[in-house]
């Protein structure tokens, strides 16, 4: 009989509805800034792909952009296509409710996390509660109606309590998922902690300094695209050319600010972040540009990558 360990890997969605902290949670898994964190709705934007390695599995989490009933945008609504057709090809799932919000008053399920269970149920993936924010809870006693009310709701393999910001139960929420992947040997390579290409990130990382920076709702006009990259490891330097497209001349006015003094004040702490992000040198042009109502229009979407070429 051999004494070795089985190995599993695979994909775990994770989903929720906006702000309920799986950007967070991804980042807290893997150590890394993998997804941005934002304290508004919609940060996330494309599913993100954060890999966890143990000695005994490869976990790959699929951050997904967070659901709404409310918003009614086509950009909106492709996020949502996208969060949802991630739960059939994953291995399983991890619904994230948070804790301070998981029912109503009167201590019944909302109707989004409702819906999410039926989607969940419709995929035939096995799926996990985490029950995230619990260090914002008064009392630790009142996630048991929490517990109880998403146990009748749905047959979930196991329920647990966690704290992505203060990284508490993270360990005991992987112990959950591990036996739920296939046996597999590893799917990345296991210095890797994301598939996303250092562009990718990049843009990311801009698009977090526009969300810290910008007012309620500009950065949900602004998109970054990276119009150059060049990376020179040799001598850890990496050159970037990104553009922020917004909706309105208006919105671009804001953007750059009196005598450029928004724009540069953006490039200057996005030059910091990406330092930090890539571990290199960074020079940064960065510049503002129109596009009309890119948010509505289904060629810009796929020009920016929310949705698939066809």
């Amino acid at each position: 009989m051999s004494s070795e360990r089985t190995f599993r890997s695979g994909f775990i969605a994770l989903v929720g509805r906006t702000n309920a902290g799986k950007s967070t949670l991804v980042n807290a898994l893997t150590g890394e800034r993998v997804s941005i964190t934002s304290s508004k709705a919609q940060t996330t934007r494309n599913k993100i792909r954060g890999i966890v390695n143990r000695d005994d599995a490869q976990l790959v989490f699929i951050d997904t952009p967070g659901l709404h009933l409310w918003l009614k945008r086509t950009l909106n609504q492709v996020m949502i296509e996208t969060a949802l057709s991630t739960l059939g090809d994953a291995d399983c799932i991890v619904m994230l409710v948070d804790a301070t919000h998981a029912l109503t008053p009167q201590g019944e399920i909302e109707d989004i996390e409702a819906q999410l269970m039926e989607a969940i149920a419709k995929s035939g993936r096995p799926a996990i509660l985490a029950i995230n924010k619990m260090d914002a809870l008064k009392d630790r006693a009142l996630v048991l109606p929490i517990i109880d009310a998403y146990r009748k709701g749905f047959d979930f393999q196991s329920i647990v309590a966690v704290s992505a910001r203060k990284r508490q139960e993270l360990t005991n929420l992987l112990d959950c998922i591990v036996p739920l992947l296939p046996e597999s040997a590893p799917l990345y390579p296991q210095s890797l902690y994301t598939d996303q290409t250092e562009r990718f990130l990049a843009s990311e990382t801009i698009r977090e300094v526009i969300y810290r920076h910008m007012g309620k709702e500009l950065p949900y006009a602004a998109v970054v695209e990276i119009e150059d990259f060049k990376s020179m490891r040799m001598r850890n330097r990496i050159e970037i050319t990104a553009t922020i497209y917004v909706e309105r001349e208006s919105q671009k006015a804001i953007f750059v600010g009196k005598a450029g003094s928004a724009i540069k004040r953006l490039g200057t702490e996005a030059r910091m972040q990406l330092a930090k992000a890539l571990d290199a040198q960074i020079q940064l042009s960065l510049f503002v540009k129109v596009k009309q109502d890119w948010s509505e229009n289904v060629n810009a979407l796929r020009q920016f990558g929310y949705t698939e070429n066809k």
